[in-house]
């Protein structure tokens, strides 16, 4: 992908622009480290997840790390862009199909019915990087799965308007543990301890 200079056309939610890139330049961009991809799917073998969504699909790179454990059982990803859910697919025909399933569109249209379906065990939010997106995601999923055992926030120091959504996460009475390791904020609102958080060198 990072060899691939075929251009595509795509929209900016946030600018409600068009734009165009290729390939290339989304992969080398967009795509999380090694390091991290490999930190989710650990992770989720780790918490023994059988049900996991995604919101933010891009590439479908996380996708397949995150579905590549024995214990997931269904991934659900959830992306916009016609032409990055359709080049996604490609990767997904190729490996772990019968895992992942891909919905297009926004998460304002898909994200409370994907999660009342799939009642996720663990939520990767990457898709829309606004506070008000990413409250959303996590008041939906705090109000409609009853599963939910880790949210995973990733670019929590994207913008200024991230870190202060991410600060609201800690303070949240409803989250008993939040770990910040920089690329993500964790958020598990299930373990039977006193509150903590905790800032992890990852």
């Amino acid at each position: 992908m990072k060899r691939n200079n075929e251009i595509i056309d795509l929209f900016d939610l946030k600018h409600q622009t068009n734009y165009r890139k290729t390939i290339a330049s989304i992969a080398k961009t967009s795509l999380s480290t090694p390091k991290f991809s490999a930190f989710l799917n650990r992770l989720i073998d780790h918490l023994e997840i059988e049900r996991a969504l995604e919101t933010g699909t891009s590439l479908g790179i996380n996708a397949l790390y995150m579905a590549g454990t024995d214990n997931i059982k269904t991934l659900r990803t959830i992306e916009a862009s016609p032409i990055l859910a359709s080049l996604a697919k490609k990767q997904f025909s190729e490996l772990l199909q019968h895992k992942i399933k891909i919905k297009e569109g926004t998460i304002q249209d898909c994200f409370e019915s994907e999660v009342t379906v799939l009642q996720p065990e663990l939520c990767f939010i990457d898709a829309d990087h606004r506070s008000n997106a990413v409250q959303f995601c996590v008041d939906t999923l705090m109000n409609k799965s009853e599963s939910i055992k880790c949210i995973v926030i990733h670019d929590i120091y994207w913008s200024e308007d991230m870190a202060d959504v991410w600060e609201k996460m800690i303070v949240d009475p409803r989250f008993t543990l939040t770990i910040d390791i920089f690329q993500a904020g964790l958020i598990f609102p299930k373990m039977q301890m006193p509150k903590q958080h905790f800032v992890l060198r990852f």
